[in-house]
């Protein structure tokens, strides 16, 4: 147990000084490594860039094609379509709207419940009340829950299913 401690221990120390060098070269500006320079004479960039101007070069020298010869240019930028926002057109007047009517009608409506309900309560009301919160309240039934069905799902599904190396590679 010792030994794997120590070696994931390296792991993490090396991981850590591959990325602050990745970072120091990114900060100086050199993606590549000394060892990594260009090799010479086997087709460097910048000797691939030179051939291909020099191709280049000769290209246009065998079309007789003077470098003073104006080449019209093809945009192929799309111009944006520009249009003001602005709304001259008279626009219709405003519709108030009232309400104040159905308010005092429903006003009128509460008033008239509270007054049919505003009287002394009898002995047959206050035992109907007792009977009323007395009873047994109706439980409804719990919802079932379905994480826990999930999860037994997924169990029962290991332990009669395929064992995991019989599978293929889309079962796993």
């Amino acid at each position: 147990m010792s030994e794997f401690l120590f070696l994931a221990i390296l792991f993490v120390v090396g991981s850590l000084l591959q990325n602050a060098g990745k970072r120091r070269r990114q900060r100086t500006g050199t993606l590549r490594g000394p060892a990594e320079a260009e090799p010479a004479g086997d087709g460097g960039v910048l000797e691939q860039f030179q051939k291909a101007l020099e191709e280049m070069k000769q290209a246009n020298e065998a079309a007789n094609v003077d470098e003073d010869d104006e080449v019209e240019a093809v945009s192929r930028e799309v111009l944006p379509d520009v249009r003001s926002l602005e709304d001259l057109s008279p626009r219709a007047e405003r519709v108030v709207v009232d309400q104040d009517e159905a308010i005092e009608a429903l006003g009128e409506k509460r008033l008239e419940w509270a007054e049919a309900r505003a009287r002394p309560l009898s002995r047959e009301d206050h035992r109907a009340f007792d009977a009323k919160i007395r009873a047994p309240a109706v439980v409804a039934p719990a919802a079932p829950d379905r994480r826990a069905e999930l999860r037994r799902m997924i169990v029962w599904q290991e332990v009669l299913g395929k064992p995991v190396s019989l599978r293929d590679r889309e079962e796993r």
